[in-house]
């Protein structure tokens, strides 16, 4: 036979006999998320400007209050922060 063909024959062979030595592996999934755990929610706000300087005016101010820009388009600037909690209800009267 030709060395090649021994070489990738003996390649098969040594490849088949070590997955059978080290047995079935699997992939570790991933888990899903927590059902108690709500999804963020958002705040979105755009605004136009006119300039580079009104621009980095509006950056700086919305940086400072917890926005963050998500979008620039034909002086559009987009932002989004997480929307503060909603309150929570009340403890309901005991009643007596």
């Amino acid at each position: 036979m030709n060395n090649k063909v021994v070489l990738v024959l003996g390649g098969l062979v040594l490849g088949a006999a070590c997955a059978l030595a080290t047995g079935r592996v699997r992939a570790q999934g991933i888990a899903p998320p927590a059902p108690s755990a709500p999804a963020p929610r958002w705040e979105q706000d755009c605004e136009q400007t006119h300039g580079i300087e009104e621009a980095r005016a509006v950056a700086k101010a919305r940086g400072e209050g917890g926005w963050e820009l998500v979008a620039l388009d034909a002086g559009v600037m987009c932002f989004k922060r997480l929307a503060p909690a909603p309150p929570k209800p009340a403890e309901p009267w005991p009643g007596y």
